[in-house]
């Protein structure tokens, strides 16, 4: 899923309600783990934008992008319940999950920051 906001529109809460709208979703479903995203690497809006919804950057892929530059992109995750393992150690972080796409959702963000 790509989701995107023309510049006129942004800061109005479109985008808010767009990813909130995802959020519930996922949460209502319950059968999803994670929810990742990737991030343009300058994109410094997107990514502040991201981290009020409780997404972490978890990984930086070099070359993701094909006609955009910078190519780089950041990997966004947000845990919506944590691992087995995790429960078991009584510590759940975003590192301990694998990029299961399966019980995932994906969201795709990019533009000009």
């Amino acid at each position: 899923m790509t989701l995107g906001c023309l510049a006129p529109y942004r800061r109005l809460g479109i985008g808010t309600t767009m990813v909130q709208h995802v959020l519930n979703y996922v949460k209502k479903d319950g059968n999803f783990d994670s929810i990742f995203l990737h991030v343009q690497v300058n994109n410094q809006s997107a990514i502040e934008f991201y981290t009020k919804f409780g997404f972490k950057i978890v990984e930086t892929k070099e070359h993701y992008y094909k006609r955009i530059e910078p190519a780089d992109a950041h990997v966004l995750q947000k845990t919506l319940r944590p691992t087995k393992t995790a429960l078991q150690n009584g510590v759940a972080t975003d590192k301990e999950r694998p990029l299961d796409k399966e019980r995932s959702y994906f969201l795709s963000c990019f533009g000009k920051p």
